[in-house]
């Protein structure tokens, strides 16, 4: 709006301040519109919190959502300086005894002293072989996991220290390095993986014609199976040779995965004694996903109440959100979710059964002790309260996974044909025909069923009885959350549309604000004609004044 230049007109009418209160009046439905979209930015901000709360939460949620969450186990060994172990969540509970006798070694191989790095080895061709060295009768098996490493030695790289790069610039499964040992420089040669599997054999075409004398290349040279050799072994390539349970066990690597199914062994020294290992559930890993689920709720739950407070009626300290429809159904839909009862659970069906409470704010409480006795008592029954899970009445058609859309719920299955290898089933599930590959029937797209893998075996046909699956509370509790903060979900809705009445608004405040200057321009027009009239008039008045006066002095 143009500036209001200060006026009074020539008969004295304060142009200037009529002109300002009816441009006043002007302006008002624009002070209305900002004050409305302060509220509306108000709300959005709200929702962003909100929104950030959901999506903390969801988090939390999703970290508890797969069964493997509660598979998580630990190893304690009873010398851990010599033994260390990890288990993946499919090892058998209990001890095992483990003893080492021997660390896996990679073989080391050393040249000749030089005087210098510098010094010429010889020009030629190095091939590095990988394999196992016998002995009754003498050989030697390459190991058929690795290939051959050749290279090129010419008169660009043919010193000490070139053949050193050389074999380095490979980046193969040996290295070079040169060793000082006092009596000269040794290009040292060493195995990068241990274990008899990876002893080294090195092959040299010397270019001076002769490929096992100690003159150029071939001093290099190394013949596992060769009475004599210019290379000289420093360290043998030997096996781990351990003990578990009474098993005399030999592996290549001091990384052990094979022998005890789902633990991980790293064997660090030889053990005097037995060591002892056991595996047990990682209690304090689900202990502690479940207290940052309960810590996320809690802090949704304060951020929500905040939200939605009430304080008096017409006060700013209500809460941004206080009424809303949306806020109100999250919470509700969120405190119904979180007393639900899981239909597969057998003891624990309920967050309460763990030592989860709701008090009266809403907030959650943990009993851990009560969720420890739960855990060691039937961690099973808390991972199906949490994750996916399916009971079935007939014990040969077992549950082996879903999607995150599957619903929850009961399914009847039926199948018609039978499937085994090379033969695919056929069935349905919840009374619509189900994709099949052998035995394994999966539920179809646009069904509730959609994703869920179930293994049909036995030799009936016809009804297979009914499964029942749940998603488990945090599987509901995503798919719920899902479906606010989606990019199309309910909280993106209500915001969008907040965010284009505020764009209504600015365009609206935007065209009164343009036409703003028209109208102050016909008001000073209105009262410069006022003005004009009122100083004619006045000047009449004077006029008639003074002849009136005039007058009255003459008779």
């Amino acid at each position: 709006m143009a500036s209001i230049v200060s006026s009074t007109g020539a008969s004295g009418l304060p142009i200037d301040s009529l002109v300002t209160a009816q441009m006043q009046a002007e302006q008002q439905p624009i002070t209305d519109i900002q004050t409305k979209i302060s509220s509306y930015n108000t709300k959005l901000s709200a929702y962003s919190t909100l929104k950030s709360g959901l999506s903390t939460f969801q988090t939390a949620v999703d970290k508890l959502a797969t069964a493997a969450k509660f598979n998580a186990q630990s190893v304690t060994a009873s010398d851990a300086t010599s033994i260390s172990a990890t288990a993946n969540g499919t090892a058998v509970l209990g001890n095992y005894s483990v003893s080492v006798t021997q660390l896996a070694t990679s073989q080391k191989l050393a040249s000749p002293a030089y005087s210098s790095a510098t010094d010429i080895v010889g020009t030629g061709k190095l091939t590095i072989s990988f394999g196992t060295t016998g002995t009754v009768p003498a050989s030697f098996t390459a190991n058929a996991d690795k290939t051959d490493i050749t290279i090129d030695i010419t008169s660009s790289n043919n010193t000490l220290a070139g053949i050193r790069d050389a074999i380095n610039a490979k980046n193969a499964s040996v290295s070079a390095s040169i060793v000082n040992d006092g009596t000269g420089n040794r290009l040292v040669i060493t195995s990068k993986d241990t274990g008899e599997v990876n002893s080294l054999k090195i092959s040299v075409a010397d270019d001076d014609g002769n490929n096992t004398d100690t003159g150029g290349l071939s001093a290099l040279a190394y013949d596992p199976l060769a009475s004599s050799n210019n290379m000289t072994q420093m360290t043998a390539a030997k096996n781990a040779l351990l003990n578990v349970d009474g098993m005399s066990i030999s592996k290549s690597s001091n990384t052990v995965s094979d022998v005890i199914q789902g633990v991980t062994l790293t064997l660090k020294s030889i053990t005097s004694a037995s060591n002892t290992l056991s595996v047990g559930t990682d209690t304090d890993t689900i202990q502690a996903s479940v207290q940052s689920f309960v810590d996320a709720y809690n802090a949704l739950n304060t951020s929500m109440r905040n939200l939605t407070k009430f304080v008096s009626a017409g006060s700013s300290s209500n809460g941004a959100l206080l009424g809303d429809s949306t806020a109100r159904d999250i919470m509700v839909k969120l405190k119904s979710m979180l007393s639900a009862s899981s239909p597969t659970a057998t003891t624990f069906k309920t967050l309460t059964d763990i030592g989860v409470t709701m008090g009266s704010t809403g907030a959650l409480t943990l009993d851990s002790t009560k969720l420890q006795k739960a855990i060691t008592t039937n961690v099973s029954d808390v991972a199906k309260l949490f994750s996916p899970s399916a009971t079935s009445t007939d014990p040969q058609v077992t549950f082996l996974g879903s999607k995150d859309d599957t619903a929850s719920g009961t399914y009847a299955v039926n199948i018609s044909q039978l499937g085994g290898t090379g033969v695919n089933a056929i069935g349905t599930i919840n009374g619509v025909t189900a994709n099949t590959t052998g035995s394994v029937l999966t539920g179809v797209i646009g069904n509730g069923s959609y994703g869920l893998q179930l293994s049909v075996t036995g030799t009936a046909t016809g009804s297979r009885g009914t499964v029942t699956f749940s998603k488990g509370l945090a599987g509901e509790l995503s798919s719920l959350l899902d479906g606010w903060l989606d990019t199309d979900g309910a909280l993106t809705t209500k915001t969008d549309g907040i965010s284009s009445s505020i764009k209504d608004l600015n365009k609206k405040a935007d065209d009164i604000s343009a036409k703003l200057p028209a109208i102050e321009a016909r008001y000073r027009a209105q009262y410069a004609k006022l003005d004009a009239l009122l100083s004619s008039l006045q000047s009449t008045s004077t006029n008639l004044t003074s002849q009136l006066a005039a007058i009255s002095a003459n008779s």
